[in-house]
């Protein structure tokens, strides 16, 4: 009888802990499978890129400033296009794939999400669908793995996500104003269909918001650092100029970059944070909801000049924004968002100009050498703060002001995906790796 007591004393533990134990490895075995339910997607080419250039420009307003109603139309192709562009261009989501199909009335997404393990790569496989509700879009039948989300589950954690947003961001309200913007989304087989209203101002404002939404306290700080020490280098420029190269205010910021890194701080969010400066103030864009009130006047007004690459005000625009960007949200992002703009010239408005793309391409290249490692970042500084000319970032170009019109891109190289266009921005490729900057050991 004791050595009875004494088993089932020690067995209630143990007991105990094999439960719990068995428990976990019946959920990992109902979360996490062998195999993914998406294969993963190979690195999208240039024809795929070009695709989703043209498939921005095609869903775009012909006038971006006016206000109206758009019409977009995307199939499952064009979505999932989309997708693995975004994937593969989000940090940390490269090995992510995901699969969009499209039904009467709702589309279904899977995705696979690897999940590494000692002994081997696992993938957690989620199913979900969604769907247009009363007032905005729901996500329903939600499954990881074979274990099945209750609805009601789903609809609370959502809820609760949203009420987060509220509370946390200031500007949430904006997000809900477009969101009320979108009139109707509908699903019919392999197609979706978004009607919205498009107002120009909302867009923007959300825009500017949103990139603010992702900057944390130190982000805004050294944003508003160098943004302040750009403003000091205007006020000492002599009265009555009205134009600079950016060399005089782009090579200086390097230098107290530079300074700041050798007291510690961190290279790649310095040159993150300049960039961000620099284009804010070339580009005159609004600075204030960076400055707490009341905030300094000489930031939120200051003195402005032009600032030019060879002359030209439009080159260092297109040059800081695409070299912002890039730092920001990656290089692949930048780049299609860039030449994307480009072709809605040609189409649209001043046509296509081999001078900007020159512009932005450098800046890309900036942007991604500024903040693509630590070592990269801290060798560009050392590079810039040295630097001298303008033509040791920017290759030399043509005043090609007028542009070409679609119907003259056309005839010259046919479409984007020609020898002769290929070749000529291999060229343009060429002329930027060649610069000083990268160069200089």
């Amino acid at each position: 009888m004791t050595k009875s007591r004494y088993i089932s004393h020690i067995s209630k533990p143990a007991l105990l802990f094999g439960f719990l134990f068995g428990f976990l490895i019946l959920v990992a075995a109902l979360l996490l499978q062998w195999r993914p339910s998406v294969p993963f997607n190979a690195t999208l080419d240039n024809v795929a890129i070009n695709s989703i250039e043209e498939l921005i420009v095609d869903n775009a307003p012909a006038r971006i400033g006016a206000p109206g109603e758009i019409v977009l139309h995307l199939d499952a192709a064009e979505l999932n296009l989309l997708t693995a562009f975004l994937l593969q261009n989000v940090p940390g989501m490269q090995e992510v794939t995901a699969d969009v199909a499209i039904q009467d009335g709702s589309a279904s997404v899977d995705m696979s999400v690897p999940w590494p393990t000692p002994l081997a790569t696992l993938y957690l496989n989620l199913q979900s669908k969604i769907s247009m509700g009363a007032q905005r879009l729901e996500l329903s039948s939600v499954k990881m793995g074979y274990l099945p989300i209750p609805d009601v589950l789903v609809q609370f954690l959502s809820a609760r996500l949203e009420a987060r947003l509220a509370s946390s961001y200031v500007n949430y309200q904006e997000l809900v104003n477009l969101q009320q913007s979108l009139r109707e989304i509908s699903f019919t087989p392999n197609l979706m269909q978004i009607t919205m209203d498009w107002e120009p101002r909302l867009i923007s404002r959300v825009q500017t918001q949103a990139e603010q939404l992702f900057l944390s306290a130190e982000d805004k700080e050294r944003i508003v650092f160098y943004f302040g020490k750009l403003v000091d280098l205007v006020e000492q420029q002599p009265q009555g100029t009205r134009s600079i190269s950016l060399n005089l205010l782009m090579f200086p910021l390097f230098e107290t970059a530079s300074q700041r890194v050798a007291q510690g701080a961190d290279p790649v969010l310095e040159n993150r944070s300049l960039l961000q400066a620099l284009s804010l103030y070339v580009n005159e864009s609004d600075l204030s909801q960076l400055v707490d009130p009341p905030g300094a006047a000489a930031l939120i007004t200051p003195r402005r000049l032009n600032v030019t690459i060879q002359r030209r005000p439009d080159l260092a625009q297109h040059f800081t924004s695409s070299a912002a960007m890039s730092a920001t949200v990656g290089a692949g992002v930048a780049g299609i968002l860039s030449t994307s703009k480009e072709v809605h010239d040609a189409r649209y408005r001043s046509g296509f100009s081999f001078s900007d793309l020159t512009a932005n391409i450098a800046g890309v290249a900036l942007g991604n050498a500024a903040t693509s490692s630590w070592n990269e970042a801290q060798q560009l500084q050392s590079r810039l703060s040295m630097a001298s000319e303008e033509t040791d970032y920017m290759p030399p170009v043509s005043r090609d002001n007028a542009g070409l019109t679609e119907d003259d891109f056309s005839a010259q190289f046919t479409d984007r995906n020609s020898e002769a266009y290929v070749a000529r921005v291999a060229d343009i490729d060429e002329q930027i790796a060649a610069l000083p900057i990268y160069l200089m050991q």
